[in-house]
């Protein structure tokens, strides 16, 4: 299959973060799957939501 199609036949999903300040961190919570991530900065917090998604 090439890579072209492979791209094609992924998938977007779109998932919600919702952050709050616990303690001495940001959160990122996904109430879609439950997950959640956390970093000193919201930035931190929601690029490691993103991966982990």
């Amino acid at each position: 299959m090439s890579s072209l199609k492979q791209a094609q036949d992924k998938k977007t999903q779109i998932f919600t973060a919702i952050l709050h300040w616990e303690e001495d961190v940001y959160v990122a919570q996904c109430p879609e799957v439950g997950t959640a991530s956390q970093g000193e900065t919201i930035e931190e917090a929601i690029a490691l939501f993103a991966r982990s998604n």
